[in-house]
């Protein structure tokens, strides 16, 4: 049922829905799980409807719900045009007796609207978007990638547009453009997010990254006024993913507790050169099979993080759970998937010298050793079906849960040491 309107909508066919107290939790549960959470759905009882009278009591109310549902869900703002819902409006004006009032009219407008976070935004203003798209060489109508459950485009002028309100610079643009690229072409699940609260954790490596002033020193994963450059750069890549779909069944806010990546995001440059760094310690970059020196951005999603000053890499671990809507389901995919990402925050060790014979790659053997699901726990998690009620395992796993390995120390959340990218940043 759920999942038969949601694909409607996706492709642009609205829907509505009539179900009863049996089916409630079940397809509210997968409508909202993609995002929907204004979707126009009506419950009945279905012991009063199930008779001829109280299927004529009901026909009047529901004929209206159904032709409100189907002809007036779009929101005010936005008008169709080429099968594809816009902005009703090309440009906003605003007028007002001061420059505060007109920006405050802006950012109210734009949150009623859904166009926003929250936080204060900058006015896109023509010139302002400009100077956005001059940090770019590609054409502002250039298509980057699709967003769902509304499956909007993302061009780069919209990206420009929620930039210069993210309070973003024209030459952080390139990282901006980059990580959308990488969260709408892979297999992000972009619905995912909406339930589970996921945010982009984006990682810069390469020369650009330090020229540009992207945080790999102090306080990197916080505010540092000598790198101002994470927070906008992560503002925006949020902006782009909530803002860009607003044709009322775009991204919504997350129905859980939601994440507080998902302001600011979570941007980080990678240290590159830390004198101290040796053979082992080569780059995220370099690792992805890049040469050294190549300007890179990497994407994973983030729903956890353990950010104590006593951290270990057990305690890391520990955090690292399978989620039965990214498992993957081919051998293909779980050998090229990667799991997850070790901060290595040490860095008085490291640019002292004393980090001894550790490499990353003995990080990531160490992780992948430690990040072990027991079985039992594993399909708990994993093989359910939409009901919360045990399933069969298909071909892959059930030939992964008969591994030895796996029968004595658990399912491992990555198919070996090489699938975690262990980053060094922070701390000098």
């Amino acid at each position: 049922m759920g999942s038969i309107a949601t694909t409607l909508e996706e492709k642009g066919i609205p829907t509505v829905t009539l179900y009863n107290e049996r089916h409630e939790a079940r397809f509210m549960g997968v409508v909202l799980s993609k995002g929907y959470i204004d979707y126009p759905g009506i419950n009945f009882n279905e012991y009063d409807t199930f008779t001829q009278e109280g299927i004529k009591a009901l026909a009047p109310e529901a004929f209206q719900f159904l032709e409100k549902g189907l002809t007036s869900w779009k929101p005010e703002y936005m008008t169709g045009q080429d099968g594809k819902w816009v902005p009703a409006e090309e440009e906003f004006t605003y007028t007002a007796a001061t420059f505060q009032e007109t920006v405050d009219q802006f950012n109210s407008t734009y949150l009623k609207m859904g166009w926003g976070d929250g936080l204060p935004l900058v006015p896109p203003t023509r010139e302002h978007v400009d100077a956005m798209l001059g940090g770019t060489p590609l054409p502002p109508s250039t298509v980057i990638g699709n967003w769902g459950p509304s499956n909007a485009e993302l061009t780069v002028e919209k990206i420009a547009v929620v930039s210069a309100m993210a309070g973003a610079q024209p030459k952080y643009i390139p990282v901006i453009i980059a990580a959308l690229k990488a969260v709408t072409s892979a297999k992000w699940d972009s619905y995912w997010p909406v339930m589970r609260s996921a945010a982009p954790l984006v990682i810069v490596n390469g020369p650009y990254a330090k020229e540009i002033g992207i945080n790999s020193s102090s306080n990197t994963f916080g505010p540092n006024y000598r790198y101002p450059a994470n927070g906008s750069i992560g503002r925006a890549i949020n902006l782009a993913l909530s803002v860009i779909p607003g044709n009322g069944r775009g991204i919504k806010p997350s129905n859980l507790a939601g994440n507080p990546g998902t302001y600011a995001g979570i941007v980080i440059a990678e240290s590159e050169d830390v004198a101290s760094l040796g053979d082992g310690w080569e780059p995220v970059s370099v690792q992805l099979g890049y040469p050294p020196e190549t300007n890179l951005v990497t994407v994973l999603g983030i729903d956890q993080m353990n950010m104590s000053v006593m951290g270990s890499i057990a305690n890391v671990a520990a955090c690292v759970a399978p989620n039965k809507d990214i498992w993957p389901r081919s051998k293909d995919v779980w050998e090229k998937q990667y799991a997850g990402a070790l901060v290595v925050t040490e860095m008085q060790r490291v640019t002292a010298g004393l980090m001894g014979s550790a490499t990353k790659a003995s990080y990531a053997k160490e992780l992948w050793d430690l990040a072990r699901v027991p079985i039992d726990k594993f399909k708990s998690l994993v093989l359910t079906n939409e009901f919360g009620q045990p399933a069969e395992p298909g071909k892959f796993v059930e030939l992964l849960l008969a591994e030895q390995d796996v029968i004595e120390k658990g399912v491992p959340v990555a198919a070996a040491p090489e699938n975690f990218l262990v980053i060094v940043t922070g701390g000098h």
